[in-house]
């Protein structure tokens, strides 16, 4: 389709450069507060040829060109990449596609077209403009294949070109569907790029990798490593000062054969992903009226999409003809609608300064993210009655609401720690649980259940309180002899998996075939598949059977203990005990064989049995062949493609467990056959950072050994001495040992 006529709207005027920059800079914030030295690093844009995503490719451009050392998020910015989305709904729109990279080009742009593929979803016979739920499913397919070509190209910041006019149709879309104030926000400037959370590289992931690489994206200053540096070997040299010398005395024996003893259990520390990609909406602050200005000023085409004005496709366009062909009261139209949204926003803000001032009272003990588990010391919430909230229990029952909103807050926060789940739970939803860890803001039909805490499971997560019998108390050090003053302490896992849903499961793509020599070659390495929404896994491998990612089920640890020798199983006896007693070992990661294979015979004597139900057999021919099999594929030269049948839900039965990954656990030999990596999804380091975090028995009293070694950890918060703790401890203003990670 041509370009849309332009119309003079002389109420508005074209957005300057100036006010672009400022506007980028207030939406693209540093992700990482470490400043270092960053990589130069391209952005890229969401382009559909509509006036608004024109407008922003023109004022990138325009950027690019003025100035040339611009920071976007943590990287200065190197240029930018347009992606131009072809949902391929009507006629013409892929030749459109391509009139727009050519705009694009002319503003010195690179720009590719993107086609969506909607025969992922449904067959060839399927209209998409049909389904109810057309928009969200687009959504979908639009961010995935965004997600998917910014984690290939290392591009960590997307600009999308949301402006006023979308902010106030969502608000309205929202206040119809009967959204609380946190919903009335409307669209955030910032966040994770949505519908991407199995894309690793795009969602929340991608920084473990980058630090390994070669040249990373961040990399911290050296005078940052320097000052690092001193500061270790002044704590080294105070320690070692002739006028502060440790005693002898003061080394608890006990402690150290402790140590060294239990040291062989650890397993090693798995890392825990950050990063991913992040989605900016620059232009969020202005009208369309300004982008259609920019667009008329400075000759920039448009494309107008004949799919927006149709009101029986979606809700936003029916949405969209309202408010334009009629009038609304006043309390619904634009300025009202935006006005609220800025209020609702406020309200947010105090109420996560209000949580986070009550999360600095939360303790966190032991988080181990090769079980998936923490332990939280939740602070006793001190219900403050003044003597109007005496004289009326309205204002009294309103007080307590507000104080169960904010513990759930808090709630939240320390759930998503361990949860398997892809977004957070509501606090609305969270308020009904929130007295079992807060008592005295328990509702009066509640507070008799809160002298005797029970194990509760919420959004995925089983929490359990920690008593005397409790499994998990050997983890934390006895309590005050006086119950009243120390608040409970709540062992928080993966909650075990419901009997009628199937278990959580991925099974690797590839196996390895026997190539023209009778051994086999090594498969393709697969890409990063997250299990369980907490774990990221991929593995290369020369086994003829597939890998399979399960839960450690109760009926393969016998069969696995035989198999690893006496040591192995004693660590594995030992790190269950304590990184995962009970049911919660029944929630690790496992590492499975589809069918049972002896590895101790030569590899050229190892052979899947007959029929072995690949879904693609490769036969060679001729010693042809890559010596990899794949779930899909194109056969080559001197190939045979066979199809056979295969299961669709593999039979455990048959099954042969070969590690525990996160344990650290596996059977002799295997990795001369597979090669793994696993890591933890990404956690809220802002919640570690803030809450108050211990090391592993650190709750009794505080000892001058303990200050000692405290020093020597390097971890005593702002600075302090060895003299001015103990002086401090003397005073008794420094009860308990709180360490920030």
């Amino acid at each position: 389709m041509g370009t849309l006529h332009h119309v003079l709207h002389t109420g508005a005027r074209p957005i300057g450069l100036p006010e672009f920059v400022d506007a980028v800079r207030a939406t693209c914030p540093r992700r990482f507060t470490q400043k270092g030295t960053m990589r130069h690093r391209r952005v890229a844009l969401a382009v559909s040829g509509g006036v608004d995503s024109m407008a922003l490719a023109f004022l990138c451009s325009s950027l690019r060109k003025s100035t040339a050392a611009f920071e976007v998020s943590d990287n200065p910015v190197n240029g930018f990449r347009a992606m131009v989305i072809d949902h391929g709904l009507r006629e013409g729109s892929y030749e459109e596609a391509l009139a727009v990279c050519e705009a694009l080009k002319d503003m010195s742009l690179s720009a590719d077209v993107m086609p969506l593929n909607w025969s992922k979803i449904f067959d060839d016979n399927t209209n998409p403009r049909d389904l109810p739920n057309f928009e969200s499913v687009a959504r979908k397919l639009r961010y995935e294949r965004l997600g998917h070509e910014c984690a290939a190209r290392k591009l960590a910041s997307l600009f999308l070109a949301h402006h006023e006019d979308d902010q106030y149709e969502t608000i309205l879309m929202r206040l119809l569907q009967g959204h609380g104030s946190r919903g009335l926000r409307g669209m955030k400037k910032a966040h994770d790029i949505p519908e991407c959370e199995n894309i690793h590289g795009a969602h929340q992931s991608g920084w473990v990798d980058d630090q390994m690489s070669y040249r990373p994206f961040y990399k911290p200053l050296t005078r940052t490593r320097k000052h690092l540096h001193r500061a270790l070997q002044a704590n080294i040299h105070h320690l070692m000062d002739e006028n502060d010398p440790v005693h002898e005395s003061e080394i608890e024996l006990e402690d150290f054969h402790t140590k060294l003893h239990t040291k062989s259990i650890e397993p090693n520390q798995i890392p825990i992903e950050d990063g991913g990609v992040m989605v900016y909406r620059p232009l969020l602050e202005f009208s369309k009226d300004r982008l259609i200005a920019t667009c008329l000023e400075n000759n920039v085409p448009w494309w107008e999409d004949s799919t927006n004005h149709d009101p029986t496709l979606t809700i936003r366009n029916a949405i969209r003809k309202l408010y334009k062909g009629y009038a609304l009261p006043k309390a619904l139209q634009k300025p009202a609608i935006l006005a609220l949204a800025k209020r609702c926003e406020q309200k947010h803000q105090a109420q996560d300064a209000e949580a986070n001032r009550l999360l600095r009272q939360v303790i966190i003990h032991d988080f181990e993210p090769n079980a998936g588990t923490v332990i939280v010391q939740f602070p006793k919430f001190e219900s403050v009655i003044t003597k109007r909230d005496s004289q009326s229990p309205q204002r009294r029952q309103a007080r307590l609401a507000r104080q169960r909103e904010i513990a759930s807050i808090v709630m939240r926060k320390v759930l998503m720690l361990v949860s398997p789940e892809k977004q957070a739970p509501s606090v609305t939803a969270l308020e009904n649980h929130v007295w079992r860890l807060f008592p005295s803001i328990a509702e009066p039909g509640n507070a008799a259940q809160t002298d005797d805490p029970k194990t509760f499971s919420v959004y995925s997560v089983l929490l359990t309180p920690i008593t005397p019998d409790s499994p998990h108390r050997k983890s934390v050090p006895a309590s005050s002899s006086k119950p009243h003053m120390q608040q409970l302490s709540w062992h928080l896992s993966r909650a075990p998996y419901p009997a009628h849903l199937p278990i959580p499961r991925v099974r690797m793509t590839y196996w390895s075939m026997k190539g023209p020599v009778p051994t086999y070659t090594m498969s393709t390495r697969n890409e990063w598949m997250l299990w369980d929404g907490r774990y990221w896994f991929h593995a290369e491998h020369q086994l003829p059977h597939r890998i399979i990612v399960q839960p450690f089920l109760l009926e393969h640890s016998k069969p696995f203990r035989e198999l690893l020798q006496r040591s192995a199983r004693a660590r594995l006896d030992a790190r269950l005990k304590r990184y995962a007693p009970g049911k919660t070992r029944y929630t690790l990661p496992g590492l499975y064989l589809e069918e049972d294979v002896d590895l101790n015979r030569p590899m050229r004597q190892i052979t899947p049995r007959g029929g072995y139900p690949n879904p693609i057999a490769w036969e060679y021919r001729d010693g042809i062949g890559d010596g990899r099999g794949a779930d899909r594929g194109v056969g080559q030269a001197g190939e045979r493609r066979d199809q056979s049948m295969h299961p669709k839900v593999p039979d455990t039965s048959k099954m042969k467990l070969i590690a525990l990954p996160t344990l650290d656990i596996q059977i002799p030999g295997l990795s001369d056959w597979i090669d793994y990596e696993i890591r933890y999804r990404k956690v809220d380091r802002k919640t570690l950072r803030i809450a108050g975090t211990w090391s592993r028995g650190s709750f009794g009293p505080l000892t001058d050994d303990a200050v000692m070694r405290y020093i020597e950890s390097g971890r005593a918060r702002g600075g302090r001495g060895v003299d001015r703790l103990r002086k401090e401890r003397t005073e008794g203003r420094l009860s308990r040992m709180r360490v920030c990670v």
